[in-house]
């Protein structure tokens, strides 16, 4: 399985075009050419390459999935995709986590959480984003540069509850950094496990990453820390995913089909639970292993305010 090139050649296979990083997407990849007998050729990169490249390809294209962890770059791109036709797993997610007419399913889930030192007594934790705009919190965050698309989606599904107190906090901006923003999110994590710090956003499962890393020292830091969850004023937590679609030449689109189908069985959704760390989007999965009320309307109308986050993020 290639990470960087694809062979066409053989047969069965797969083409996969991925903007998240290949240890994120190996163990599932893998338990799929087990179970099927599919060659996946991947082709991993930045995603404005890799959109350019299959817009530039056209027919000739050899891409089959798309695999993207922002869902934005799929939706405003539905000219470079078709419709999946295989739906009968989506019986079984939630409407608010895929495209009405096809064009892409949500296959995992993931929160932008917050996390402090374990040990730490002097600075008060958080427990809604609300609370972020108090006095005590200014000077004391990590986080990535505002306008990655992380926080922008983050910010966006804020803005979609209609509570002002909700996303007030971000007009505060860089008042509440401890440090000018610098690196990603595991950057952010161990800054804040060496004290450059009081709090620090991250995805999720950077944490959880970081803890079975076979760096030492990265283990050592995010052992320091605690992970927490932030609610909104109505109770529920803001969530992101990862998102696949089928390309609109598809050479392989049965294969494609078959591919997506698997990334909805239970025993895929287990391993992006135990290995990626991320949360399943299968209803019957979710009680047991998402520790929060998920936002899940706040994912597709957040699409609809990402240009009013990025505004507001830009000013920082």
């Amino acid at each position: 399985m290639g990470q960087t090139t694809a062979v066409y050649a053989q047969s069965p296979q797969i083409n996969i075009y991925s903007f998240r990083k290949y240890e994120l997407i190996k163990p599932v990849l893998t338990q799929f050419e087990t179970e099927s007998g599919i060659k996946v050729n991947l082709v991993n990169g930045k995603s404005k390459r890799l959109l350019a490249r299959l817009k530039q390809d056209g027919e000739a294209s050899q891409a089959d999935v798309i695999l993207s962890s922002d869902l934005a770059q799929l939706h405003n791109h539905k000219d470079l995709l078709q419709p999946i036709e295989n739906r009968q797993a989506w019986q079984n997610v939630s409407s608010a986590l895929y495209d009405e007419n096809g064009y892409w399913i949500s296959i995992s889930m993931r929160t932008r959480a917050l996390f402090s030192l374990s040990e730490q007594t002097s600075q008060p934790i958080p427990n809604s984003f609300a609370q972020l705009k108090q006095t005590d919190y200014q000077s004391a965050l990590c986080i990535r540069d505002w306008q990655h698309n992380y926080n922008a989606t983050l910010a966006a599904a804020l803005l979609t509850t209609d509570n002002k107190k909700d996303s007030d906090w971000l007009k505060l901006g860089n008042k509440l950094l401890a440090k000018r923003p610098s690196g990603g999110d595991r950057d952010q994590l161990r800054a804040l496990a060496q004290g450059h710090c009081k709090l620090a956003f991250a995805n999720h499962y950077y944490w959880h990453m970081m803890k079975r890393a076979d760096n030492k020292r990265d283990q050592m830091l995010a052992k320091k820390l605690s992970i927490h969850f932030l609610q909104t004023e109505d109770g529920l937590t803001p969530v992101s995913t990862t998102s696949a679609a089928i390309a609109k030449h598809a050479p392989n689109k049965q294969n494609a089909e078959l591919f997506i189908a698997f990334l909805l069985t239970q025993k895929a959704q287990e391993i992006y639970a135990q290995s990626l760390h991320e949360f399943p989007v299968l209803n019957d999965m979710m009680t047991s292993h998402v520790p929060f009320k998920p936002n899940l309307p706040a994912i597709k109308q957040g699409l609809l305010r990402l240009a009013d986050a990025n505004k507001l993020l830009a000013k920082h």
